[in-house]
Parts: C-alpha cells; sequence; structure tokens
C-alpha cells in the first residue's frame, strides 16, 4: 500500500531517533493549558495514535499522519518536508513524575502524497496507568500538535489490549468504522470466540448549559452474537447497521466500535446538518424544521436568521466546520457535535484556556482570573462498561452568556 512504501522511503532517507532521558522536575500536567489541543490552528489533521498491549511488559504506540499536512521547502535541488515526534511518559496528571522520553526526526524529499505510520515500543508495566504527553511537530511551517494520551493498564485485560486493523491487518488507528466496511478486530488473548454486544441507540443531542443536569442515554442491547477468533485475530467483520458495538470479556464490556454515520467525522448527509442546528434554534424553530425535508429545512433557517443568501452562505461554512471540529476533538461515546464539550466548542469556539487531571477537564473563554470569563467544568463519568466521556456540570449561571453566543451566530 502507498503508505508502506512511504515508510520505506522515509527510513531509507535516514530517519534520526535520538532518545532523550531527562532528570528535571517538569510542572505538573494538570497545571498545563493545553488549549492547543482543541485549536485547529495548531491541528494536524489526520494526525492518529493508538496503543496495542503485547504483553504485561510492552505497549505498542503507533502513530500516523497524512504527508500532505506537512510544509515541503525548497533546499538544495529537491523540496522537502522535515517532522519532530516527541513523546514523554508519566505517571498521571498530579504528581507528573517523568518515567521516559524520546524523539524521532524524519525527512522526507518526494512530495508524493500517502501515509506516513510507524509503531515505537514503550515499557509499561502492567498495574498501572500512564499519561503519555505527546507532540508531532512541523518543522518547516513551526505548527506543533500536542495531545495527552491515557493509557490504562491497570487492570488484567483492558481497552488497549484490542485493536480494529484491516484486512491487511494493519491497525485503523480509529474507534470507529463506516458501514460496510471491512475489518477485524485484534487482541492478545488466546480464546477462540468472543462475544460482541450490539446497541442500536443514537445519543440524545444535549440541552443548554443551563438546562436540567441530563443523564447518559442508557445503552440498550439490542443482539449479542459470537466470533471466531484465530490466533488473536477475528474473521473478517462487516456492520450493516448504525450503532455501537461492544466486545464483551466474561462479564465485562470491554472493548467499543462505533459504526457511525457516513462520511464521519465531515457531515455526512444534510439530516445531520440539520440535527446539528438544535444548539442555536429554539424548541418551535427545530420542532419546524423536523416536519420539511432536510435541504429545505437547513437553507430556509439560515436565510431566515441572516437575512441574506451570503451571509447564510459564511456562517453555513463556519458552523459546519465547528461540528466537524467537534466530531475529531470530542468523540468518545457518540459523535464529538453530540457530546458537552463538543456543545460549547460549536457554539463558543475554541476556548482560551484549558486544564486537565484525571476526572476533570476545566474550559475557560477569556482571560484566567478575569470575573468576566466564562469557565465550563467537564467531570469525566461512566457511561457503559470501562467507557467514560465527560459531562458538564450545568448551572443557571450560563443563561447570559449561552444567549449572547447563540446570538452571534444568528445575525
Amino acid at each position: 500500500m502507498r503508505f508502506t512504501k512511504n515508510i520505506f522511503v522515509l527510513f531509507a532517507l535516514g530517519i534520526a531517533l535520538v532518545f532523550q532521558y531527562s532528570c528535571k522536575s517538569p510542572a505538573r500536567l494538570a497545571y498545563r493549558n493545553i488549549a492547543s489541543f482543541y485549536n485547529p490552528e495548531s491541528e494536524i489533521k489526520g494526525l492518529k495514535y493508538d496503543f496495542f498491549h503485547l504483553d504485561d511488559t510492552l505497549t505498542k504506540l503507533y502513530v500516523s499522519f497524512p504527508y500532505k499536512q506537512l510544509v515541503y521547502k525548497a533546499e538544495g535541488n529537491s523540496t522537502k518536508a522535515k517532522f519532530r515526534f516527541f513523546y514523554q511518559i508519566y505517571d498521571g496528571y498530579d504528581n507528573s513524575i517523568l518515567l521516559d522520553s524520546a524523539s524521532y526526526y524524519g525527512v522526507d524529499s518526494l512530495n508524493i502524497g500517502g501515509i506516513f505510520m510507524d509503531s515505537i515500543p514503550l515499557v509499561l508495566l502492567r498495574g498501572r496507568n500512564y499519561i503519555l504527553n505527546t507532540e508531532l511537530s512541523d518543522l518547516n511551517s513551526g505548527i506543533t500538535n500536542g495531545r495527552f494520551l491515557k493509557i490504562n493498564k491497570q487492570k488484567e485485560i483492558g481497552e488497549a489490549d484490542f485493536i480494529l486493523v484491516g484486512t491487511d491487518n494493519l491497525p485503523l488507528l480509529r474507534n470507529f468504522i463506516v458501514r460496510n466496511e471491512t475489518f477485524r478486530v485484534k487482541f492478545i488473548d488466546t480464546t477462540n470466540k468472543i462475544t460482541i454486544a450490539y446497541f442500536p441507540g443514537k445519543k440524545e443531542i444535549p440541552g443548554s448549559p443551563y438546562a436540567f443536569q441530563h443523564k447518559f442515554s442508557d445503552f440498550e442491547v439490542d443482539s449479542i452474537f459470537n466470533v471466531e477468533v484465530e490466533q488473536g485475530l477475528t474473521n473478517i467483520l462487516k456492520f450493516e447497521k448504525q450503532g455501537s458495538y461492544f466486545v464483551k470479556v466474561g462479564d465485562e464490556y470491554i472493548f467499543l466500535v462505533h459504526c457511525f454515520y457516513d462520511g464521519f467525522p465531515e457531515i455526512g448527509t444534510v439530516n445531520e446538518m440539520r440535527e446539528s442546528l438544535r444548539y442555536i434554534s429554539t424548541e418551535g424553530e427545530f420542532r419546524d424544521m423536523q416536519s420539511k425535508p432536510a435541504r429545505a429545512a437547513v437553507d430556509d433557517f439560515w436565510i431566515r436568521i441572516t437575512g441574506h443568501p451570503e451571509r447564510a452562505l459564511q456562517q453555513i461554512k463556519n458552523y459546519y466546520k465547528r461540528v466537524e471540529e467537534a466530531n475529531r476533538f470530542f468523540a468518545l461515546s457518540s459523535e464529538g457535535w453530540k457530546s458537552d464539550r463538543g456543545m460549547i466548542y460549536i457554539v463558543y469556539g475554541p476556548p482560551s484556556i484549558v486544564f486537565r487531571n484525571m476526572v476533570s477537564e476545566e474550559w475557560t473563554y477569556g482571560e484566567a482570573g478575569n470575573p468576566l470569563s466564562v469557565r465550563f467544568l467537564f467531570n469525566l463519568e461512566p457511561i457503559w462498561g470501562n467507557m467514560l466521556d465527560y459531562k458538564l456540570v450545568r448551572s443557571e449561571n450560563y443563561r447570559n452568556s449561552w444567549h449572547l453566543a447563540v446570538s452571534n451566530w444568528r445575525r
């Protein structure tokens, strides 16, 4: 495949591997402003990570990104892209003891497209959880995309003991598949059969931040089926129905695979365009839109609230760009735009300040300590099995701020 070819070329060009073990005591991760993680201007689109536990000592980190996201600059008789991948392993957000770190440097002069993909073995002992601080930097553009990745290895068997792979056995590096896509599930267990439970329900669109404290939608099992396994790989699977699929081990639901609408994380259909307008429409407007064909409902809504077709086109572009960004940033237990963080992101935009610890995220719009700034707290709460997602702590205090933010879309 093309990305396999590019991997070979990259190594042939001489990728440099430099291990940098540090003895310094960095600031606690919980005190780092990670707002850039949710800023599309700092995003390297298509950058993906995933983990797979090889055994009780080693975990493999997979990294992938499209070459087209890098900037190529003239250097001698050719143009070159240069990047640096850096990671640090910590014992948690609060104490933030640095356990290991490394840097990888890459150069590509072919500029033929395709995807870079590689894997890095990490020494991580079973029985503990870890936080991985990663940074991929485009050395020509100066753009750095950072992320905090939680590696759960505390349990005897957990989510990272499974991974989605294509029919070529290469990791997909995502928690979703599309309808009728063929794939396998890989895992380290030696069993010859696994059980998968199908949940068809669609997650409800969350209410406004000053509304009552909504509960996550319950997962109701529609069906359960067994899948044959050989040498840690299932037979070829294909899901025809949208919904959520849990791999069940014993009595516990361990690994979640979503089958989202076609085109995810982009806006796949006009139905999705209509549904995501719930955040900036009144109950009456939203109810009225359900009685019309989706395309007509979307066009009529935007033209009516903006008062001008050209203004409507600009707002459509801006709004659905936010929806797609929310899908990329926040898709855990559902499509990202249906999450509490996705809702706030779509209406308010990227936050100015973000702090994260093991149990929550706090977003600030404005300056730290400014009484006029707006702050949102999202607590990490269980959904089903071992699945967690962030739930907004709602308050009546958000009413004025919310209406002001919504009104900015409706003009």
